[in-house]
C-alpha cells in the first residue's frame, strides 16, 4: 500500500513538475529545433551519390587469389581513391588537381567527401568474401561536377606510372599469347586437313581409319579449347582496365541537408537541457523559501 502511494506521489510530482515548467521546456525545445532547421536551410546544401567500380590492378600484378577471396584483390584501387580524401580533409586542392587533372581549383574545392569501400558477399557459412567490385561514395557541393569527377578518376588511374607499366606489360603479354594461340590453331587446322585428305585419298585398314578419326576428333577438341582461350584473352585485354564503372555515379539533383537527423538530435539535447535548467530553478526557489 505504501509503495502504491509512493509511486502515485512520484508520478504526481513528475506531472506537476512538467506542468509548472512546460513553458520553459517547450520554448527551449522548439527554439532549438527551429534554429537547426533555419541553419540547415541557409547553409550550403550538398549532393550525395555512389558508384560501383572494378579495377584490374591485381590482374596486372599477377596477385594470386587467396583461399578467403575468390575474386581479384581491390585493395590498391580502394587505397588510391581514399588517398584523395586526405587532400580534401586538408583542403589541399592544389595537390588534388594534380591527381584529378581535368578539374579546376574551383571544382576541386566543391568536393566534400570521397571514399571507396569493398563490396563483400556472404556465403552459406556466413563468412564474408571480397568481390571484384567496390563502391565509391561521393559528396559534393555542386552536382554539375559529378561527371567530371568520374572521368577524372579514370584518368587518375590510367596516368599512374606504376599501374601504367603493369598495364602495358599485361596487354603486350596477352597480345603475344593470343598470337601464339592463333598460330597453334592454324597449325592444328592444317594438320587436321592433312589427315582428312590422306584418309580420303588412301585406302587404309579399319584400325588405321579408327585411329585417324580419333586424331581428327582430338585435334578438333584442342582447337575449340584454344579458341575459347583466345576469346577470353581478347575479352580481358578489352575489359580489364585500371578503373571501369559497372554502375556510374547517379547525376542527382536532390540536395541533402540532414534536417531531420540534426533537428531530432538537437531537439532531444535541448529537451534534456531544459529539464536540467528547470530542476535547478526549482531547487533555487525552494532554498529561497526555506531561508525566509
Amino acid at each position: 500500500m505504501n509503495k502504491e502511494i509512493s509511486l502515485e506521489r512520484i508520478l504526481f510530482d513528475v506531472i506537476m513538475f512538467f506542468d509548472r515548467n512546460k513553458r520553459l521546456i517547450i520554448s527551449m525545445t522548439l527554439f532549438a529545433i527551429i534554429g537547426v532547421f533555419l541553419f540547415q536551410k541557409l547553409k550550403p546544401s550538398f549532393y550525395e551519390t555512389t558508384a560501383i567500380a572494378t579495377s584490374g590492378i591485381s590482374e596486372y600484378e599477377g596477385i594470386e587469389i587467396s583461399e578467403d577471396d575468390d575474386m581479384r584483390n581491390q585493395r590498391m584501387a580502394i587505397n588510391l581513391i581514399n588517398d584523395l580524401q586526405l587532400d580534401v580533409d586538408k583542403e589541399d586542392y592544389e595537390a588534388l588537381i594534380k591527381k584529378i587533372t581535368n578539374l579546376s581549383f574551383e571544382q576541386a574545392s566543391q568536393i566534400k567527401f570521397i571514399e571507396a569501400e569493398p563490396l563483400l558477399r556472404q556465403d552459406k557459412d556466413e563468412k564474408f568474401h571480397n568481390t571484384s567490385d567496390f563502391q565509391i561514395n561521393l559528396l559534393v557541393w555542386d552536382a554539375k561536377i559529378i561527371e567530371d569527377i568520374q572521368q577524372g578518376l579514370v584518368d587518375y588511374f590510367e596516368r599512374n606510372t606504376y599501374i601504367d607499366e603493369y598495364w602495358i606489360q599485361f596487354k603486350e603479354g596477352n597480345e603475344n599469347l593470343k598470337t601464339s594461340i592463333k598460330k597453334e590453331i592454324e597449325d592444328l587446322q592444317r594438320f587436321r586437313d592433312e589427315l582428312i585428305t590422306k584418309e580420303s585419298l588412301t585406302e587404309i585398314s579399319n584400325s588405321s581409319n579408327y585411329l585417324a578419326s580419333n586424331n581428327e576428333q582430338t585435334i578438333a577438341n584442342d582447337i575449340i579449347i584454344l579458341e575459347e582461350r583466345k576469346r577470353k584473352i581478347e575479352r580481358d585485354i578489352k575489359l580489364i582496365k585500371p578503373l571501369s564503372f559497372s554502375k556510374p555515379f547517379t547525376q542527382t539533383t536532390v540536395a541533402e541537408r540532414e534536417v531531420l537527423v540534426w533537428g531530432t538530435a538537437i531537439g532531444f539535447v535541448a529537451f534534456i537541457l531544459s529539464i536540467i535548467i528547470a530542476i535547478i530553478r526549482e531547487v533555487k526557489q525552494k532554498s529561497l523559501k526555506e531561508t525566509k
